[in-house]
């Protein structure tokens, strides 16, 4: 992978970690809503929709675009959940061992969640943002660099080139973090990286959970890996979808190479960012299946 050499001022504009862009975190949702029953359904959209909505263009959320409240919610002021989205296990050549990070981390999030989910006392207005919470972190734990730091904040800190990014803002640096938040969404193609499609705007999301861009996208994605095709498919507990993550950061998400200076760039490649693409649906695939089954776990049953 080439190198090339960032201007010292850039190295003021690093990104606040996202996790899967919007659009991703709404494919996971998307999978599950795929996966479960009519029941857990209606329960799900019924509790979202009655959760802030202000950063969705006033539009209530759903089963599926609530997966994003969690990020839209950083346009509040004084954000409290920034070290909910992530578990800086640190970077081994290996991918070994998974040491877990002191708390609060995402792991702790989504134990709280779940807890919160079903306690009988909790209120529906805690139950709401619990929810919404669970289904964001679910995909934050499926993102690789979401679960692993090499002194970079996860990859903010890893400055790259190459990309076609539609998206980042004004003052953003390209960087590897970014880049796998919205790897599903580009390939190559003739030697060539495209972006396949983009993300849409607040007030383009899906009013239905049954049609449109991120339906037609997600089902795309089970097509390619579905259940049977992920055996043995670990449904597991969340520390072990972290250390999945972990291990595929370790030994590829970071390109095989020493880590670059501050000042440096690295160009990824075509072969590079086909292959991220590939892991990147089929871990969108999979924190889809596990969500559903904590979804159809909590309220499948009378």
């Amino acid at each position: 992978m080439k190198k090339l050499l960032l201007p010292a001022l850039a190295l003021f504009s690093v990104s606040a970690a996202n996790a899967w862009d919007y659009t991703g975190h709404m494919l996971v949702d998307q999978v599950a809503y795929e996966n479960v029953s009519p029941r857990v359904r209606e329960r799900v959209g019924k509790l979202v929709a009655t959760i802030e909505n202000k950063y969705n263009d006033h539009q209530p959320y759903n089963f599926v675009t609530a997966g994003a409240w969690m990020d839209d919610m950083r346009s509040m002021p004084n954000y409290p959940w920034g070290p909910l989205h992530y578990v800086d296990a640190a970077y081994t050549p290996s991918g070994m061992p998974f040491v877990d990070p002191p708390p609060p981390n995402v792991l702790t999030a989504v134990a709280d969640a779940l807890a919160t989910l079903k306690n009988k006392e909790s209120t529906e207005e805690k139950q709401s943002e619990a929810l919404a919470m669970l289904l964001h972190m679910v995909g934050d734990m499926h993102q690789p660099l979401h679960c692993v730091d090499w002194n970079d904040k996860g990859g903010n800190g890893y400055f790259i080139y190459g990309i076609p990014f539609s998206d980042l803002g004004k003052k953003q640096i390209p960087n590897l973090h970014a880049f796998w938040d919205k790897s599903f969404r580009f390939d190559s193609q003739n030697d060539k990286i495209v972006e396949l499609y983009r993300a849409p705007w607040p007030s383009d999301r899906p009013k239905s959970t049954d049609s449109g861009l991120v339906h037609d996208e997600a089902l795309k994605i089970i097509a390619k890996y579905p259940k049977a095709s992920l055996e043995p498919l670990k449904l597991g507990q969340p520390r072990e979808w972290a250390m999945e993550s972990h291990l595929i950061a370790c030994i590829f998400a970071y390109p095989v190479r020493p880590h670059p200076t501050d000042a440096e760039v690295v160009t990824l490649t075509p072969d590079y960012v086909h292959q991220a693409h590939e892991i990147a649906c089929e871990r969108i695939a999979m924190g889809g299946y596990r969500l559903a089954a904590l979804l159809e776990d909590l309220f499948g049953k009378e």
